[in-house]
């Protein structure tokens, strides 16, 4: 398979995609660099966040003012900008106001992407699940308007992007399924999650679309050993059971990128109550894994940024 830059062509939200023929639009690059990252209640102002402390959420402590807000843009740009990656699927945006900041802030640091933003059902949060493309391309970058999901509960936050690598049509799902990993409670949410994501998997697949799963997972993987220096973490849903195997029988159609993680003292994505351990995940087509470059998850981004830390794929198509 030979990898090549992508354009976005299409975006949906929810999940349940309505099909089309996408037009090939690549650029000069022979390698594709997807990030996911969780920024952590990304605001564009004081009034929203005043807004949303009204509703008892918690988490925005450090966004009450301007000058946080400001920096909170600046050190996710940043961490976006030593990569430089092609797609970025980004969580906790909580509207386009925000986003569009942040592509602002990315251009003023010589990064330029494209936004593609569709709001999510969540109302409580209003959390988004965002994904940017990068500018690199003297092509127009297409977008269709999209459709709600077949699932009108589950889940919320799910963002499809349809777009083309190489010869292959590629749909990235992008999800921010239910927190706190190890509550009954969360976990039967989860486990509704995604069964609509793997019904939905089922479809991009009838049509012709290889899928990656990317984004806060919000459970751990029991096939890939990370951090935690108890024993690893058994999956508290069934996620990944369900996700790698969405044709429910024979081989995994999808694995994970965080085998590609050397060092086990580095596979972490998140600190679960003093235990560093990953959350954020990145799930690719099985027969791709020679096509891998590399994945790291980098450490070195600020925890002003996000009380995630940012994970990143490299498909290397010289191979």
């Amino acid at each position: 398979m030979r990898l090549i830059l992508p354009v976005l062509l299409l975006l949906f939200g929810g999940c349940g995609p309505r099909m089309g023929v996408p037009v090939v639009l690549t650029g000069e690059s022979p390698n594709v660099t997807i990030m996911t990252f969780n920024v952590k209640w990304l605001v564009d102002s004081e009034e929203l966040v005043a807004r949303l402390k009204s509703k008892r959420i918690w988490g925005l402590e450090s966004r009450d003012e301007e000058t946080e807000i400001a920096a909170h843009h600046e050190a996710v740009a940043n961490t976006i900008a030593r990569h430089s990656p092609d797609i970025i699927c980004l969580q906790e945006v909580i509207n386009e106001a925000a986003a569009k900041r942040l592509v602002q802030t990315l251009q003023s640091k010589g990064a330029n992407y494209n936004l593609h933003y569709m709001n999510s059902r969540d109302s409580f949060t209003e959390q988004d699940v965002v994904f940017l493309t990068s500018a690199n391309s003297t092509e127009t970058i297409t977008t269709e308007k999209a459709t709600r999901s077949s699932h009108p509960r589950d889940p919320s936050k799910c963002t499809i992007l349809r777009c083309r690598i190489g010869e292959q049509h590629v749909a990235l799902v992008g999800i921010h399924l239910k927190s706190i990993p190890d509550k009954l409670q969360s976990v039967t949410k989860r486990n509704s999650q995604v069964s609509a994501v793997a019904q939905d998997l089922r479809k991009l697949h009838k049509n012709g679309y290889y899928p990656i799963v990317l984004g806060d997972f919000n459970d751990w993987d029991g096939d890939v050993e990370d951090a935690n220096p108890k024993a690893t973490p058994l999956p508290s849903s069934r996620v990944f059971s369900s996700l790698k195997d969405y044709h429910e029988g024979g081989g995994k159609e999808l694995i994970n990128c965080l085998k590609f993680v050397e060092g086990t003292e580095k596979r972490y994505t998140y600190d679960y109550k003093g235990s560093k351990t990953v959350l954020d995940h990145i799930l690719i087509p099985s027969n791709w894994e020679g096509n891998v470059g590399s994945v790291t998850i980098d450490h070195e981004s600020p925890t002003d940024a996000s009380d995630h830390w940012p994970l990143v794929l490299r498909m290397d198509a010289s191979s």
